[in-house]
């Protein structure tokens, strides 16, 4: 009789097995351009696209389907020439909050160049929409940083003090305009892209995302995995899919032309 007790108290002091962290669905688009020609057609069908495309089969070698998403991250351009009535066809389109524009998920829109201008109205609607140029958040353990057109020397200082809030260890998703590398990366400096790479060091960074190249990829800088989604503007109409598990990243481009996917990649995520 004594040793169902004992049993049961055995079992009770065993340590529990973590929860696996939930999987994080979000889009990434970039360069509405709302001003220039066709742009308001190509991102009502890009918008129309992304709002029907839960439940979609991902990629075979990705597998699965494709969940509601927390929100879609902007990196930047929205408008063509940094004016409020072009901006405000981006609110119109694109919304906010899921549930004031045609677009049924929370947008989190980064400034880009061409939202720029001698006045920059944009700047002040960003800081009204979300609290400042530089902001973040988080979803279920995932860090999301929003890093203006680039990690300038006031943005990196701004990143520091958000980094510090949370354990190394935490997993980071950064995203901005800019390119990092490549024949588009020239309009920041190689001693800012430096100190860039030293705020970020030792921290999980799972993925940086930038817009500025109107063309969808991805390449390593420095050892970490850079994504780029693609644009309206031009011929590279895509958009990505992300879904960042407990121990795998995946990211699929959706070619809102041809309503197929086109690239895929996986990388491994750090807990």
């Amino acid at each position: 009789m004594l040793l169902v007790p004992a049993l049961i108290l055995l079992n009770a002091a065993l340590p529990a097995t973590p929860a696996a962290p939930p999987e994080v669905t979000f889009f990434v688009a970039s360069d509405s351009h709302f001003g220039a020609r066709r742009m308001s057609e190509l991102n009502r069908e890009l918008v129309a696209q992304m709002n029907a495309l839960p439940g979609t089969d991902y990629p075979p070698e990705i597998g699965g389907q494709v969940d509601t998403p927390r929100g879609v991250l902007f990196t930047g351009d929205t408008t063509d020439n940094g004016h409020l009535e072009e901006f405000a066809e981006f609110e119109a389109v694109y919304g906010r909050t899921g549930g004031d524009g045609l677009l049924r998920f929370p947008v989190f829109e980064a400034i880009g160049n061409h939202d720029v201008n001698q006045t920059s109205p944009i700047k002040e609607r960003v800081v009204a929409r979300h609290g400042g140029i530089n902001y973040s958040w988080d979803w279920d353990g995932l860090h999301l940083a929003c890093l203006d057109m680039y990690p300038d020397a006031r943005t990196l200082e701004w990143l520091r003090r958000d980094l510090q809030r949370l354990k190394p260890e935490s997993p980071v998703i950064l995203f901005f305009h800019y390119s990092l590398d490549g024949p588009y990366s020239d309009f920041w400096e190689e001693e800012e892209k430096d100190a860039f790479e030293r705020a970020i060091a030792g921290r999980n960074i799972v993925a940086l995302f930038h817009g500025h190249e109107h063309r969808v990829g991805n390449y390593l800088w420095r050892g970490h995995n850079v994504f780029r989604p693609g644009a309206p503007r031009h011929s590279s109409h895509f958009f990505l899919v992300v879904r960042v598990g407990a121990r795998q990243m995946d990211v699929a481009a959706w070619d809102f032309d041809r309503r197929a996917w086109g690239h895929a990649w996986s990388v491994p995520v750090r807990r």
